[in-house]
């Protein structure tokens, strides 16, 4: 194991910003499941900080450099109050869309935990991808990383606004309140479909609901008016993709 200096230390901290991680395309991620699950997925960390040797993975190649840290080292890289031991430095890369059989289109989901479970549901369920407009939560914020396991390494992903809605083929099913078809009455296609999310605060914005072919809602009990929006995402894609 390598000691850290005090200047590495420095610049490695700063990727708890946006603004660097952003600017350098890395970002920190720590927990021993996290990583493990990153390396499952064939994503290689460009360096590893630990306060204990004992919880390395075993499947770490050799040839990445592991720098031994003190807690409050670890800390001063870490947004957790109490880190979990470890930590690595990964890039911000995510695939690009290939398959577009089905995919979701997120507008302005800007919570970092709802985000982060949408990705984690959608990866857990096979949708091909996502697609976010600009005014969602930034992917790679460590809030996002770790409700989504680690799935947004690994899904495809693009950003794009509401223009590429437009010049889409597939249809378009958007989720909402108003003058909208109870979801497991709805009559839907079987070819590639475009499932559009919406915020919770304010739902989907009007221009973007106006480009769907069906608008869907969940039923619900008199005594709530609305679903958590990772939670309805979830019972919606698993309907749409196994049960229609």
């Amino acid at each position: 194991m390598q000691k850290i200096t005090k200047n590495q230390l420095k610049e490695y901290s700063k990727l708890k910003q946006k603004k660097y991680r952003l600017e350098l395309g890395k970002v920190i991620v720590e927990g021993s499941r996290l990583i493990e699950q990153l390396l499952q997925n064939g994503i290689e960390p460009e360096a590893v900080f630990v306060t204990d040797e004992t919880v390395l993975p075993p499947n770490l190649s050799a040839t990445i450099p592991v720098f031994g840290l003190e807690n409050w080292q670890l800390e001063k890289l870490t947004e957790t109050e109490n880190p979990q031991k470890i930590a690595v430095v990964v890039k911000t890369e995510v695939p690009s869309l290939r398959k577009t059989d089905f995919l979701l289109y997120l507008d302005d989901i800007k919570e970092p935990g709802n985000l982060g479970t949408i990705f984690r549901t959608a990866a857990a369920a096979g949708i091909d991808g996502i697609v976010l407009s600009s005014g969602c939560c930034e992917i790679f914020n460590p809030k996002v990383i770790r409700a989504s396991l680690g799935t947004v390494f690994s899904l495809p992903a693009e950003i794009h606004d509401e223009s590429w809605l437009r010049n889409r083929k597939a249809h378009l099913i958007a989720t909402t309140l108003r003058d909208a078809v109870n979801l497991y009455e709805a009559s839907l296609p079987k070819g590639d479909i475009v499932l559009i999310i919406g915020s919770e605060a304010v739902g989907i914005r009007p221009e973007i609901l106006e480009l769907a072919d069906t608008k869907i809602k969940i039923p619900l009990s008199g005594q709530i008016e609305s679903l958590n929006a990772a939670v309805a995402t979830g019972i919606i894609i698993y309907h749409l993709k196994y049960g229609r």
